[in-house]
């Protein structure tokens, strides 16, 4: 999975973007890992108002975060360490 790749899955179109605190915590493996499971079992979470999904997945002590943007289908893998309101 690369910054910016673009897959087709079930007949729809996907962007997926890899933001670079999650390649620095997930091996390649977890990171397909948790997309495959994010496609294949939908979203743990979503928030009616502006139609974001998301899901976390714990791999040991580690959590990677997984979102999809309803208008654009663009999906998201990212630590939390990497956002704004990291300390």
């Amino acid at each position: 999975m690369y910054l910016g790749q673009r897959l087709v899955t079930e007949g729809r179109a996907v962007s997926v973007v890899v933001e670079p605190s999650a390649r620095e915590m997930f091996t390649p493996r977890e990171l397909a890992a948790a997309f495959k499971e994010f496609l294949e079992r939908g979203a743990q979470y979503l928030d009616a108002e502006t139609g974001i999904r998301a899901s976390a997945y714990r791999f040991g002590e580690r959590v990677l975060l997984v979102y999809e943007e309803a208008e654009t289908s663009l999906v998201v893998l990212t630590h939390p360490s990497g956002g704004p309101y990291s300390p």
